[in-house]
């Protein structure tokens, strides 16, 4: 098993240890009634959120670098063939994604080109199961699984026109694909046809060991088809978490690679960048001696870091086709000299340590504030049994007169309390009024909304300058909305936190702060989009580029993006209300509780004589539980933390030994 391999395992593994953790203490919470449906809810929320973490490595490169080659190589040579089509010339047509998920069958699902032709774009239809095509094949026949990936080789010939409208095709600089720049005139037949691929999108649902972990390789098509399909480079390609940048060794940096990494790549990753000068054995000669040949590689290494202002020890010079070759026929030899396990190892040494930081971070974070209001739950609990005890105490060699007087008293508290419940449902109107002004601010309709005002002046104009003007005013009217909604939340805080201090004032409710919400996210994705509004759809475009074809490219990208900003944001913006008053409703439900359960101890000993030593007891008995409780819980913070912080490389030693 490669470096990789033997690191991803090992992190799926400890990924596999920590929901075991997370699953025994809700389990364990559940069990001593101690979670209410909140809880029960936030805990089976961190736990999918485990069990569906992806890690996704997007290899980018023009065509014919061997980038099929190379995902061959390091994730699929144990199938003993070479699985994606890899062969001189272009093989891999359209962008081609490799994961597994155990709800659907194992197959290629396929997206034909027509769907450009829709104003829909390519992560609705992901929604749409109807839109594609299914290939199945049968996992454990390796035949079955390689042709089926034949499909992502196929081609199709369409009309210009077809082509235009589908944004295949430039008129301007004549290129096939919208994007290219620098490439050779289209394959035009004489009946005015060009080929194209024939699919838009593909997924592999392949139940593999490594991408069962969670892992996700994408596969794209050529430079080309990053202007062609806009969502790889402002949504799938930045949210990878590494980027393979594949050149080819014998060639260096070609000024359409310098563009996509200067405008792509750079940008959106300051780390988990890497880049593979591919097909090193071209440069391998028997008649010249191994250092010639060595330092001729190191001189292009140094060359390719100058130009992508990178490091050296970001270059990686491999061989794919020989490392396939040698996985394959288990030749340790030409295996070293393909030198693949080096970047394996540089890969799985960054991406995936960093990756279980991000999610380690993560768990403890929601675990500490979940395990926090347990402890305060239980921590009020003990205080009350011994406020009791005092009191039951308290009552020992008394006549019934100062009994009595104790429990008018506590229902004197309890009158007082009730006010409270009356503050607390108000109070509670109000957050709820406040709740639905915040999510109406980003839910997805107001976004369709300014979509539609976007798209209405950009066609109705007939200048450049009301492009430009549909454009910056969609952007800005998102910011306008994550404005108000930051107003909105610094409101919602002030008073979760006003109404946080004068119930545990008032009342002796232990509480703590209410939580927060940062936008400092959605802030910082708005400005990317601006910016590469800007950048690509600057005064150049407005005047070299159709009308039709720059509206359809804008909403493609930015509207596209600014969906899954709204997305996530009142996905977000809703858990994090629906976890304000968890914390405030537990203890007012625990306070009513504790002075019911008073009142019923003082009732008692009214009732009749020689109760209140056996009460005493009881209280007592239960003091000592909720102690016992408390370390309970302790020892599951222990074992978490302990669990979170065994690196992925002690997992691997461990396994060795």
């Amino acid at each position: 098993m490669s470096g990789l391999n033997e690191r991803i395992h090992a992190y799926d593994s400890w990924r596999t240890r920590i929901a075991d953790v997370l699953a025994r203490q809700i389990q364990w919470l559940e069990g001593e009634l101690l979670a209410d449906v909140a809880t029960r809810t936030r805990f089976d929320a961190l736990l999918e959120r485990l069990k569906h973490d992806r890690m996704t490595v997007a290899f980018v490169a023009e065509f014919s670098r061997g980038k099929s080659e190379l995902i061959n190589a390091l994730f699929l040579a144990d199938y003993g063939q070479r699985m994606l089509p890899s062969a001189p010339g272009r093989t891999t047509m359209c962008p081609t994604e490799l994961m597994y998920d155990p709800t659907q069958p194992p197959g290629i699902r396929l997206l034909p080109i027509e769907t450009r032709l829709q104003e829909t774009s390519l992560s609705e239809l992901r929604e749409c199961p109807d839109e594609w095509i299914s290939v199945p094949f049968d996992p454990a026949d390796v035949d079955s699984v390689r042709e089926a990936f034949e499909c992502v080789s196929e081609t199709r010939r369409v009309s210009l026109e077809d082509a235009l409208l589908m944004g295949l095709y430039d008129e301007v600089h004549s290129g096939v694909e919208a994007g290219m720049r620098s490439g050779a005139p289209p394959d035009q037949d004489d009946d005015d046809c060009i080929e194209v691929s024939r699919w838009r999108h593909a997924i592999a649902n392949l139940p593999n060991r490594l991408l069962k972990t969670g892992l996700v390789v994408v596969d794209t098509p050529g430079l080309n088809a990053l202007g062609a399909e806009p969502e790889l480079t402002l949504n799938l390609i930045p949210s990878a978490h590494a980027v393979v940048f594949i050149l080819a060794a014998d060639a260096g940096v070609s000024r359409s690679d310098i563009e996509v990494w200067r405008e792509q790549i750079s940008p959106t990753h300051a780390s988990g960048r890497f880049v593979v000068l591919n097909k090193i054995d071209s440069m391998w000669d028997a008649l010249r001696p191994q250092a010639e040949v060595d330092a001729q590689i190191a001189r292009q290494v140094e060359e390719v870091a100058r130009t992508l202002s990178l490091p050296v020890n970001r270059i990686f010079p491999v061989s794919a086709q020989k490392g396939l070759v040698a996985r394959v026929t288990n030749d340790d030899a030409l295996l070293a000299q393909s030198r693949l396990p080096d970047f394996e190892q540089a890969l799985s040494r960054e991406i995936v340590p960093q990756r279980q930081s991000i999610v380690a971070d993560q768990v403890k974070l929601e675990s500490d504030a979940l395990m926090g209001m347990t402890r305060t739950l239980l921590s009020s609990r003990r205080i009350a049994l011994l406020e009791q005890l005092l009191e039951l105490e308290g009552l020992r060699g008394k006549n019934r007169v100062a009994i009595e007087q104790t429990a008018r008293r506590i229902r004197l508290e309890r009158a007082d309390f009730d006010r409270c419940l009356r503050q607390f449902k108000a109070c509670r109107t109000v957050f709820a009024r406040h709740e639905s002004e915040m999510t109406q601010t980003v839910r997805l309709g107001r976004l369709k909304s300014h979509v539609r005002d976007a798209r209405q002046r950009m066609k109705e104009s007939r200048l450049s300058s009301g492009l430009r003007g549909g454009m910056d005013g969609l952007i800005e009217a998102a910011g306008r909305d994550f404005e108000a909604l930051s107003r909105q939340v610094d409101e919602v805080q002030s008073l979760m936190s006003a109404m946080y201090s004068s119930f545990g004032r008032e009342h002796g409710l232990t509480l703590g702060a209410p939580a927060t919400f940062s936008l400092k996210r959605f802030v910082q994705e708005l400005d990317r989009l601006k910016v590469y509004q800007h950048r690509h759809f600057g005064a150049l475009s407005l005047v070299t580029t159709e009308k039709w074809a720059l509206t359809r490219r804008f909403f493609e990208t930015v509207a596209v993006r600014l969906r899954a900003v709204y997305e996530l944001a009142e996905r977000m913006l809703k858990a994090w209300l629906d976890g304000l008053l968890s914390p405030l409703e537990g203890q007012v439900r625990e306070r009513q509780s504790q002075l019911r359960r008073r009142l019923e101890s003082v009732q008692r000993v009214l009732d009749a004589s020689g109760q209140l030593q056996g009460r005493i007891g009881q209280l007592e008995a239960d003091r000592n539980r909720i102690d016992a409780q408390l370390a309970r819980v302790e020892q599951f913070a222990a074992q978490l933390a302990a669990a979170l912080t065994v690196e992925v490389s002690q997992s691997i030693e461990a396994t060795a030994v």
